[in-house]
């Protein structure tokens, strides 16, 4: 039978047990929680952005400042408003990124304010609508030129600064699903947005190990200027309705997905094309086949 003291070291040493449990579960859960911390922290790191005063740009630019990172943000105009997050200002250089010109006194005049330059994204794009039997040769070479030329021109620029820094750098280029699906009206847009992909992959096995290359391939996305593009809010419902996750993308989830390709949590990531598009589009023959 125990006596008095052995049923109390019995005690104290099931409670030294129990602490001793819960210290250890506590530990590793804050551990994990510091570890993804540390994943996305951008403090120090330096980020370009072109095309990132508006719309997505301008959403994938707050997003960085959130997270500490410098951004400069490359457009042809100054927003009236400078943007910014949790207190940190973008920084705004002027580049026609047509022009390479332009480019080089960009990336010389970001070089003079930074001692790294750690993740270029190619953000800055577009094109209207337009028959490709009417369009002038001029139209398409000029939608060619900003949506896949001007991506390889300033990508170029500033790998020949990445290339000799101590860390790993990151490109991410802005695609669309019309890079991998036919659009009508869109057919030089469509063909360059296909091109960036296949120039992703490229520059990611001749700029390894140093810089990772990568690609977003963007799905429908509701931002200030969508009624332009989708007629009205009644049609983006619509089209809602038409995706698998039941809603249109936002700007912010094509600002993670360029944070996630950044942050430490990419490490092993290049050469890669990942699709931000809600799950895509149902095949149409499901619109008038009834298969069983």
């Amino acid at each position: 039978m125990k006596t008095i003291i052995q049923i109390y070291l019995q005690v104290i040493a099931d409670k030294k047990e129990k602490f001793v449990n819960f210290t250890y579960r506590f530990i590793i859960y804050n551990y994990g929680k510091l570890i993804k911390l540390r994943m996305i922290n951008l403090k120090n790191k330096s980020i370009v952005v072109t095309g990132g005063t508006r719309g997505i740009g301008a959403e994938i630019t707050k997003t960085f400042l959130r997270h500490n990172a410098a951004v400069f943000i490359l457009a042809r105009q100054k927003p009236k408003k400078l943007i910014q997050a949790k207190g940190n200002k973008a920084i705004f250089v002027e580049c026609d990124i047509r022009d390479i010109n332009s480019i080089d006194a960009a990336v010389k005049n970001i070089k003079t304010n930074t001692k790294s330059i750690d993740a270029l994204i190619n953000n800055a794009g577009g094109a209207p609508l337009v028959n490709s039997l009417t369009a002038s040769n001029r139209f398409h070479e000029a939608i060619i030129d900003l949506n896949l030329t001007a991506p390889l021109n300033v990508s170029q620029r500033f790998a020949k600064i990445m290339i000799k820094q101590k860390s790993v750098s990151n490109i991410i280029n802005i695609s669309s699903v019309t890079a991998n699906r036919p659009t009508p009206g869109s057919a030089a847009y469509g063909a360059a947005k296909g091109g960036l992909v296949n120039l992703t992959k490229t520059l990611a096995v001749e700029w390894a190990p140093k810089i990772k290359v990568n690609s977003i391939v963007v799905g429908y996305i509701e931002t200030d200027n969508s009624i332009i593009h989708y007629g009205s809010k009644k049609e983006m419902n619509k089209i809602a309705k038409t995706i698998p996750m039941k809603r249109m993308g936002k700007p912010s989830d094509i600002a993670n997905a360029c944070l996630f390709f950044v942050s430490d949590l990419s490490e092993w990531v290049t050469g890669a094309s990942l699709d931000v598009h809600g799950g895509g589009e149902k095949p149409s023959y499901l619109e008038v086949a009834k298969p069983k």
